[in-house]
């Protein structure tokens, strides 16, 4: 069960909230994970605000010990180097009244809105495919957002599929959406995080999603079973349902590695149509997705090093590397045992 949204709300009362629309934890430390303990976790939150400048503003005279040496800089500079990369400032490793650690992200609503829509970063986005805790519930626009930001998570994830999955498979697939790419699974993350968020989640991923399949007249249940129509007009329809960044990276790929051999040039409308007719469309797929999430995941990173200081920086990437090693020998015994 998540924590619920009154405690989570406690964690962030410190905070100057007036220019907050949409707040939301997310992570291990309120949603479940199969054998983890979310008592024993940093909460993990992002506030998403009109104006960034007046939040970092207020911030700064409520709560300056949130910031490294970055507050000596003022709001303005604070919001500029928000601006960079996937579009979040975080402060990390904040002890707060009750004596929980927490960690906080600020992103301005119109770039939610281009991240949700567009998956320009997938940094935003992929957190809000997984379930969350809503702490102050969207406005009616973000929330239209995020229905988007799943339905082309879904899309997505058909495509990565065969024409006959579980369930499971398919939870598998969505939650590891914002994970291809990320060099954090390669060193620095529970190796099992993703079958685990599956598992530990899979009630309220079927809350979210099954409704979604069942509206899709492409996709059948049978006994547990989803089957899903593998055709060349459904994949054309599928490809043609992605984010515009995402579905734009896809073509423009390909455009370039077909003309390259053909040497022709194609419209955007015959690129998909090939795509659709091709075997590996999974491979192709998977490898836009990676290079969206990688340069993301790698800059931002950098980034929360510059905000959080050195201190807070190598104490959280301690704890991560001591979770990656535990979960590298955890996998090696699980190996040996079978």
């Amino acid at each position: 069960m998540s924590v619920s949204r009154r405690l989570v709300k406690e964690l962030i009362s410190d905070l100057p909230l007036g220019s907050v629309n949409f707040a939301f934890a997310y992570g291990s430390g309120v949603v479940p994970q199969e054998n983890e303990r979310m008592e024993d976790k940093m909460v993990d939150l992002v506030l998403c605000t009109k104006d960034p400048q007046a939040f970092h503003a207020d911030n700064l005279q409520q709560n300056p010990s949130h910031y490294s040496f970055l507050r000596m800089l003022g709001p303005a500079t604070i919001t500029k180097l928000q601006q960079s990369t996937a579009k979040v400032f975080y402060n990390t490793q904040i002890r707060t009244t009750s004596g929980r650690l927490i960690k906080y992200g600020v992103i301005s609503e119109q770039d939610l809105k281009t991240d949700l829509l567009d998956w320009r970063w997938m940094y935003i986005a992929g957190r809000l495919q997984k379930p969350v805790v809503d702490v102050i519930e969207p406005t009616a626009d973000i929330a239209t957002w995020i229905g988007q930001n799943r339905l082309s998570a879904l899309q997505a994830s058909l495509l990565l599929l065969p024409t006959t999955f579980t369930y499971q498979q398919l939870f598998e697939k969505l939650v590891g959406l914002s994970y291809k790419g990320d060099f954090r699974m390669i060193i620095g993350e529970d190796q099992g995080k993703i079958a685990k968020i599956a598992r530990g989640n899979a009630d309220r991923l079927e809350e979210v999603y099954a409704p979604l399949l069942q509206a899709d007249e492409r996709v059948s249940v049978q006994n547990g079973n989803v089957l899903q129509d593998a055709s060349t007009p459904a994949i054309y329809h599928r490809l043609n349902l992605l984010p515009y960044e995402y579905h734009t990276q896809v073509v423009t790929r390909l455009m370039i590695n077909w003309n390259r051999e053909h040497k022709t040039m194609i419209d955007a409308e015959e690129v998909l149509f090939a795509l659709a007719r091709r075997h590996d469309v999974a491979d192709h797929i998977e490898r836009t997705i990676s290079t969206i999430v990688r340069d993301s995941s790698l800059k931002q990173t950098a980034k929360n090093a510059l905000s959080a200081g050195v201190l807070r920086s190598i104490k959280y990437s301690s704890e991560k590397l001591i979770k990656w090693g535990k979960s590298i020998q955890k996998a090696k015994e699980e190996t040996k045992g079978e």
